[in-house]
Parts: structure tokens; C-alpha cells; sequence
């Protein structure tokens, strides 16, 4: 005979879940402390210019990089960006509960692969993590991304983020890939 648990059994199994859930983000936040930015995520290319200290000859470097202040991307870059990326970056915490949920549904119905990550996500991923897809690196980059967020400025995060993110053909950042 099989066990089917009733109501209040099915209930308390659900919420034990739940609370064990909870106790490990607990102690994972505890746990990680926001590091250093990797190597890779900040390096920048070397110029070698003529004589006249204006005039480029070449750029040598293993990423395409030159980091800019937020005051010099224009703001129309900005709101594009934010606009394609993360919406709501300016009202959540490092996370959005809901597009995590809507990714997570839409991969497990058999929808098409989407991301739920918002811009603090993706930043903490680049700069302090491997790319490997795993649950434990996205559970890092969820405790690392609240804690970038309660530690910097949202305009230091959107900075850092255009700085460190990909654009394809080599460019890294947005001075790169303008």
C-alpha cells in the first residue's frame, strides 16, 4: 500500500521544505563575503601611442577594455540598456523574485530558455564568479548580488556592470563596444 500523505501532512512537509530552503540561504549569506572583482572582469587594454601621447598605434590586450565613468555613457545608452536588461533595476534589490519565477516556468514547461537575471545578477556573475551552470553558482550570485546592492550605489552597480559586460566582437564595456 502506498503512502499519500493528507492536508496538514502534505502542509508540514511543504513547509519544512521551505523553512530548510530559507535556513540554507541564511547560512550561505553569512557565509559569502563580496571579494575582489576577478582579474579577467577588469583587465584593460594597454595603448601604445605615438610620441605626440595622442595618437593610437595599437591596443594590446586578451579583452577589448577601457572602464568609463556613468557620467560618460550617455543617458539615452542608459535608459536603452536598462530598458533591455532589467526594468525594474532601480526598484529591487539585487533580485527580482518574479522574472527568476518566470524563467524558471518557462524552462520547465519546455518554453523558450530565458533569463531572470537582473542587472546586479549578471554584474556579480561577471566579475566575481565562473560561468558554469550550476546551482550553486546561481545561488551565489543571488546572496552576492543582495549584497552588492545593500553595499553600493545603484549608479556604482549600472557603472560597474558596463564596464565588465560583453558586447560581442571582442568589445568589453561600453567604451569598447561604442
Amino acid at each position: 500500500m502506498r503512502f499519500v500523505p493528507s492536508g496538514r501532512q502534505f502542509l508540514a512537509l511543504v513547509g519544512m521544505g521551505f523553512g530548510l530552503l530559507l535556513l540554507a540561504f541564511l547560512v550561505l549569506y553569512a557565509l559569502v563575503k563580496v571579494p575582489t572583482p576577478n582579474e579577467f572582469s577588469t583587465a584593460q587594454a594597454t595603448v601604445v601611442t605615438y610620441a605626440d601621447g595622442k595618437t593610437e598605434i595599437a591596443r594590446v590586450a586578451d579583452a577589448n577594455r577601457t572602464s568609463i565613468p556613468l557620467s560618460d555613457v550617455p543617458l539615452v545608452v542608459q535608459r536603452e540598456v536598462l530598458a533591455a536588461e532589467d526594468r525594474d533595476f532601480y526598484e529591487h534589490g539585487g533580485f527580482s523574485a518574479s522574472g527568476i519565477a518566470r524563467a524558471a516556468w518557462n524552462n520547465i514547461i519546455g518554453g523558450s530558455t530565458q533569463g531572470g537575471s537582473t542587472i546586479t545578477q549578471q554584474y556579480a556573475k561577471n566579475a566575481y564568479l565562473t560561468q558554469d551552470r550550476t546551482l550553486t553558482r546561481k545561488a551565489k550570485e543571488l546572496v552576492l548580488s543582495i549584497k552588492l546592492s545593500q553595499t553600493r550605489s545603484k549608479e556604482r552597480i549600472l557603472e560597474d556592470y558596463l564596464n565588465t559586460i560583453y558586447f560581442g566582437r571582442g568589445a568589453y564595456g561600453i567604451e569598447a563596444a561604442s
